[in-house]
Parts: structure tokens; sequence; C-alpha cells
């Protein structure tokens, strides 16, 4: 069940505590990550030279991974780093960015959930119905409009990202037009978004960030609900006033450091499925 003063109280550790998240991303998102991050009051490294990605992994509170862009260096140190987070116990979400169009992707995630300790399984809509195993309709790291959530679908959707929860034990976060996010055995849908959020590179990875910051708190289902939330208040309130999709990139990170508790309360659209 979420309730919303484990949400609040989510926001008020990451600005007190100031917590380091450790992220191994691809560079077109990189610093949209690292300022999500600041955004919040956690403390972004992006380190990922293998021979240093295990001691800086270690004093981390958190671990992000991300496919995007991939690189054989980035998967070595993908490997290295998530073996010292399970190690350790540290929280850890991966994004399967791209594993629709890519069966390198999709074997080296095979190997990471062989190391285990995720925590957060991300993708949008078609990444996730890969990870799966069911039909999805990509277009290169997009989801395709053939897997959007509806009412055609819900139900075998939620069944099937319940069932992929359960497999690795962890909470899976779909992100989309409506946010899924279940937990083996429930399904929240966030219906907060706004349109530029689609125009600009990097809102999913960026959203991915703002769960890896809250994972630090160790509760994985309030987290990515709290990410998926913040993500789309921030987008529905810099639309309002963005000329383009570079002032809506500005307004966006305003928005999200800004956002009173009362506000986003307000504003959160959050329901059982």
């Amino acid at each position: 069940m979420i309730k919303e003063e484990k949400l609040l109280s989510l926001r008020k550790y990451i600005k007190e505590k100031r917590p380091l998240v450790h992220c191994i991303t691809n560079p077109i998102s990189i610093n949209g990550c690292a300022n999500m991050i600041l955004a919040v009051g956690a403390r972004p490294i992006m380190a990922e030279h293998p021979l240093e990605v295990e001691e800086i992994t270690s004093s981390a509170e958190a671990l992000m991974l991300n496919l995007g862009n991939i690189t054989d260096v980035r998967m070595e140190s993908m490997k290295r780093s998530l073996r010292i987070a399970r190690e350790r116990k540290i929280p850890v979400i991966l994004d399967l960015v791209g594993i629709s169009c890519s069966r390198l992707r999709r074997k080296f995630a095979q190997e990471l959930y062989e190391i285990g300790g995720i925590w957060i399984l991300k993708g949008n809509m078609s990444e996730l119905l890969t990870a799966a195993g069911l039909p999805s309709h990509s277009i290169g790291v997009d989801a395709g409009k053939e897997d959007a959530l509806g009412e055609h679908n819900f139900f075998k959707t939620a069944e099937a990202f319940n069932r992929l929860a359960r497999t690795h034990g962890c909470v899976v976060m779909a992100s989309g037009k409506e946010d899924l996010i279940a937990d083996g055995s429930q399904v929240y849908l966030v219906g907060n978004g706004g349109e530029m959020l689609s125009g600009i590179t990097g809102s999913g990875c960026m959203q991915g960030a703002l769960g890896a910051a809250f994972l630090t708190g160790k509760d994985p289902l309030h987290a990515a609900v709290l990410g998926a939330v913040l993500m789309g208040e921030g987008g529905e309130l810099a639309q309002e006033q963005a000329k383009g999709p570079g002032s809506f990139q500005a307004a966006l990170l305003d928005e999200i450091a800004g956002i009173s508790d009362s506000r986003f309360l307000e504003m959160a659209r959050i329901r059982q499925g």
C-alpha cells in the first residue's frame, strides 16, 4: 500500500542525509541524471572506469545502472559494481534502455539478472514487455504506440509485470503516458506527466535517476512511485511556462527541486490498479 507519509518522509530523508548515488549511465543523459539527483538533495557520482567502480560503489548508498549507449567498458564496470552492491546490500536500480532493439543488451541484462541484487527493474513499456518475454513494438529506444497501456491490455500487462517482479525479487517500474509500478502482487498507476517530457532526450533516464536517489531510503516501492510522480509533476508544471524544449529542461529541474510537499500531494495522481 502506498502511503503519503512515506513519500514525504523519503523526500525529507534525501534532503537531510544527502546520500551518495553512484550512476553508471550513458553520456547522452549523464548530465541530466546528475542534475536530477542534485535537485532532490542527494549527491551523484558518475564513475565508470572498471578499476575504480568497486571502490566507489562500496561508498555509495544506491547504485543506478543504465544500458543506454552501451560499451564494453561500461558493461564490465556494471558487472563489477553490481557484485559489490549485492554483497553489501546496496540497493540497485537497473534501467533496461534499448533491450527491445538489441540482442547484445538482452544478453547482457540476463548476465546482470544472474548476478542478482536488483531492487528496481525499470524501462519503458516496450522494454519491460521484452524483459517479461512478451512481444513488443519498440522504435529504437522508444516504446511503440502498440505497447501503450490501455483497457485492452491492462490486465495482461499488470500480470506480466507482477510475474517479472516476483521472478527477480524486485519492484518493476514501467514509464509511459501512465506509469505502472508492480511489486509482485499489486500494481500502482501514476497519471502525472506532461507531453513535453517526450520532446527532450533522456527524460526516462532522469526518472530512473530520481528513483535511484529515493532508493537510498531502502523502500523500493515508494522510491519508484515517488520518482514517477515527481518527474510527472515537474513535467506538468514546467510546460506551463516553457517556450520550447530548451526552457522546458531548465524549468523541469527548477520545479522538481522546488515543489513543496503540499503541492506535491495536491498534484499527485496515484491509484491502485
